[in-house]
């Protein structure tokens, strides 16, 4: 029933039945037209180029139907038969069959689970997850508009600074901020808006002051010891 229904997927059967009948079956390299065979030649060229290490897999199977030309896997050693890490491949009719124009396409999915045991089985530590200077929370709609430019305009003049998500509430949000570590909390609602002011808490101490929206970059490079730039200021 696989032989008629989808042949591609007997050549990564795990069946051992199967696997004499795979030794011997055709390789799909030998068979390419000659815009694929001279697409795949010149691939190889540049990874013999780049001293790239590489196999070629007669029986890769991607389980998706909208690979074009070349598939690959990236594969780590010591993982077992979950051993692969990255896969993807080339996809050039995909934007035209969704309806867009023809545009040729390239890419891949990666597991973080993977990458990570990979990372821990050659003795690389697992970074820590890098920590934002500044989370902006917001309550209404306006605010929202005015923090989510403020996240842009700050990350423009080298602070790292994230937006809370989900239009939730205050409480929730500064949870949020504390579970990112964030150094400081960016608070915006109706009075600050009103007043031109951001009331900023730091994390560490719970201390909450207010700063002027104009003077704000200026403050939170100051206090994170960021160099100040031409132009930090964040016009609203």
């Amino acid at each position: 029933m696989r032989l008629r229904k989808n042949p591609l997927r007997i050549l990564d059967s795990k069946e051992e039945a199967t696997q004499p009948l795979l030794e011997t079956a055709p390789h799909i390299v030998d068979h390419l037209c000659a815009e694929c065979a001279d697409h795949f030649s010149r691939l190889r060229s540049y990874l013999d180029e780049l001293r790239r290490p590489y196999q070629v897999d007669y029986r890769i199977v991607r389980g998706l139907d909208y690979y074009t030309k070349t598939v690959f896997e990236i594969k780590a050693d010591g993982l077992g038969a979950q051993d692969t890490i990255c896969g993807g491949g080339r996809y050039d009719g995909l934007v035209e069959e969704l309806g867009g124009r023809a545009t040729p396409g390239i890419g891949f999915g990666s597991g973080i689970e993977r990458i990570a045991l990979a990372m821990q089985q050659i003795g690389l530590d697992v970074p820590e997850e890098p920590r934002p200077d500044v989370m902006l929370v917001y309550l209404g709609e306006p605010a929202k508009l005015v923090a989510a430019r403020l996240v842009e305009k700050m990350r423009d003049v080298e602070i790292s600074a994230l937006l809370a998500f989900g239009d939730r509430s205050l409480k929730s949000q500064l949870k949020s901020a504390n579970r990112a570590g964030a150094s400081y909390t960016i608070i915006l609602g109706e009075e600050e808006l009103k007043a031109t002011k951001a009331a900023v808490r730091e994390m560490a101490s719970s201390q909450q002051i207010e700063v002027p929206l104009d003077a704000l970059a200026d403050w939170l490079q100051d206090r994170l010891g960021i160099e100040a730039t031409t132009g930090s200021e964040l016009p609203l």
